[in-house]
């Protein structure tokens, strides 16, 4: 998750604005973009970026993470109302969860936080480039993933290393498959109290205003590298290679692979964001003031400056990412997003295919030896087994 343009060429401007940011990438990934590239194992068998998390968190700190979907079928749950603060009932939770991230317990690259049948649900956090001291902004990308119950060691509460998180879910339940669902109302994604060792006195979250070159959000089919992106509203193909940062410094022909992915951009995050003026944070927590701007799929609330149970702590992060519903209905997913050259580009109707049935296991890929693997083989619906956001926090005294 190594960014592409260092962030230290933006750190002195960035007090000018936020535009300035747009000389970064964020959810990027280890690899450098290039076809040559190889990824080199570290010592510890973890990605950079997890590395650096663990110079950037505090260590045994608690976080707080929420996975929340409007239920369409309760008439009282609001759009604009996910914790239920306003006249309405909450959306229903699928995963509320506080944890201690294992960032300095290596090499563990994912913090498992819950199962839920046979699959089990973890959360990778990542930052692109090491954190400066003292801080005065950092990035924070996420990445939650649904993995295959059966393969060996995912046991709840273990750490779970890079190449176990290689496999996609294949429970016997096939709405446990899918972090969403895709035929469901709107999903918000609340993280709170992430401690920064730096100590800033106090914290502002951003995923708007990043530019071009801000890489915030994704969705795809599997956990795997080969798996298919969707075509969420608003995402390019010719982004950097996701989370490219499992089974590390292993090059193989059944799994490795140079492999673009398709993305939401800042600018295109900023045009389909509900505006400001419609969001109000802690406590009420609305993501708009009384129905969602039409054409805007997309919100971000900050949630700095509190911790894992909300409480006032200065200077630490938190935000909460709602996606509209809008945004995932009837997506497709792309068929191949590399692109020529380094510019993105806007995907087409010939890129596109159905997504593949959930929890199926990809026959090119031998390395996939569960005992179970066979079970439920091509079974659907098509799930999400993987959401990739990533949070621009600015530091102040």
């Amino acid at each position: 998750m190594l960014s592409r343009r260092r962030l230290c060429a933006a750190a002195g401007m960035f007090a000018l604005g936020l535009a300035t940011f747009t000389a970064c990438n964020t959810l990027n990934s280890d690899s450098t973009g290039d076809a040559a590239f190889i990824p080199t194992p570290s010592a510890t068998g973890v990605s950079a970026g997890r590395q650096n998390a663990a110079r950037l968190i505090a260590p045994a700190t608690s976080l707080h993470f929420i996975l929340l979907q409007q239920n369409l079928a309760d008439p009282l749950q609001f759009r604009c109302d996910p914790f239920g603060t306003g006249p309405g009932n909450p959306w229903t939770v699928l995963i509320d969860t506080v944890f201690v991230p294992t960032v300095f317990n290596q090499p563990s690259e994912y913090d498992w936080l819950a199962t839920i049948g046979e699959t089990d649900y973890i959360l990778g956090l990542r930052v692109p480039v090491e954190p400066f001291f003292p801080l005065q902004f950092s990035q924070v990308e996420f990445s939650l993933r649904a993995v295959n119950p059966c393969a060996n060691g995912h046991v709840a509460g273990l750490d779970y290393n890079p190449t176990q998180a290689d496999y996609p879910s294949n429970d016997d339940f096939a709405a446990n498959r899918s972090l969403i669902d895709l035929n469901g109302g709107d999903v918000a994604l609340i993280v709170v109290g992430i401690d920064f060792a730096g100590a800033p006195a106090n914290t502002s979250g951003y995923m708007n205003f990043l530019g071009p070159t801000g890489w915030v959000l994704f969705m795809r089919d599997n956990a795997f590298r080969s798996g298919r992106f969707y075509n969420i509203t608003g995402a390019l193909k010719g982004a950097p290679p996701a989370f490219y940062d499992t089974n590390p410094g292993v090059p193989d022909t059944t799994d490795d692979g140079f492999f673009e992915s398709v993305q939401v951009n800042g600018d295109n995050f900023d045009a389909l964001s509900e505006p400001f003026g419609n969001i109000s944070g802690f406590p009420n927590l609305l993501v708009c003031a009384g129905a969602p701007a039409p054409g805007r799929p997309y919100a971000f609330t900050d949630l700095s400056n509190r911790n894992d149970v909300f409480a006032p702590a200065p200077g630490q992060g938190g935000g909460m990412l709602v996606i509209r519903r809008e945004a995932f209905f009837g997506a497709q997913v792309v068929v191949n997003p590399n692109t020529a050259g380094a510019t993105p580009a806007p995907v087409l109707g010939a890129d596109l295919m159905l997504a593949p049935f959930s929890g199926y296991n990809e026959t090119i890929i031998p390395a996939i030896n569960c005992p179970d693997e066979d079970d439920n083989s091509f079974n659907g619906p098509a799930g999400v087994h993987e959401i990739g956001w990533s949070i621009f926090f600015i530091h102040g005294a």
